[in-house]
């Protein structure tokens, strides 16, 4: 199975411009927290960083080329189509996504993802919630998703609109008549934890986060993770807000 991860990233967010060149631990920007946390086990040759050609983007190039990953620019709002020119680019057939939101990544998580997805012989593998919703849907923020380079050229064929092309994976659990998916459950520790936001779109998202990181890293489990979470009330408020504001 020859498989790429590719990170997602860009430096416009809507919500939240630079965050991926804010200083998150130690001087470190989330997208040089993630690619360090990759390396550990994966090789460099398997990370890509799949930004944009906006000039802007610039700074994560040179981030990503000091950290010695391959790197491909493509468009700016049709993110589906960037992900399977870099997959082709890297002759990649199967894909991990990986969101530069993450800091939280739980990297042991992706060598079991793709045992798992080799074993099933499926379009598209991830976690899902009690509910059966897909975890990339939540605001946990700490999951990969694997999927293939054909998959994606099946819903770049099969639709245009924009929420799909700037969503890559959303078509395929939205349309499972198209595809085999495959959802695996969550830890108990986790599947009834849809309050909980580990994700970074906000300013306060950015600063929650980064309070939370500063106390438990460098190495934490999701243990100890949730353990930092519930020791403060006023963190799970503000989760809750912000998942509620941040609905999606």
């Amino acid at each position: 199975m020859t498989y790429k991860l590719i990170i997602q990233a860009r430096t416009n967010s809507s919500r939240l411009p630079g965050k991926m060149l804010k200083p998150f631990f130690n001087d470190k920007t989330i997208l040089e927290i993630i690619i360090d946390n990759l390396k550990e086990s994966f090789s460099e040759q398997d990370i890509i960083l799949a930004t944009t050609i906006n000039p802007d983007d610039d700074h994560l190039v040179n981030a990503a080329r000091n950290k010695g990953i391959e790197i491909f620019r493509g468009d700016e709002n049709d993110v589906l189509q960037r992900f399977i020119k870099a997959a082709e680019t890297n002759d990649a057939h199967t894909i991990v996504r990986i969101c530069a939101d993450n800091p939280f990544l739980q990297v042991d998580s992706i060598q079991h993802l793709l045992l798992k997805f080799q074993e099933e012989s499926v379009d598209y593998l991830s976690y899902e919630l009690y509910d059966h919703t897909p975890v990339i849907k939540s605001h946990l923020g700490l999951f990969a998703e694997v999927t293939t380079l054909k998959a994606l050229k099946k819903v770049a064929q099969l639709t245009n609109e924009k929420k799909y092309r700037e969503h890559v994976t959303n078509y395929i659990y939205a349309h499972p008549e198209f595809f085999k998916i495959k959802l695996l459950p969550l830890d108990q520790t986790l599947i009834f934890r849809n309050k909980i936001r580990l994700t970074i779109d906000t300013l306060d998202d950015f600063q929650l986060c980064q309070e939370i990181y500063d106390e438990i890293s460098p190495n934490f489990t999701v243990e100890s993770l949730l353990n930092a979470i519930d020791l403060k009330p006023s963190i799970v408020e503000r989760m809750k807000a912000q998942v509620i504001e941040n609905s999606k």
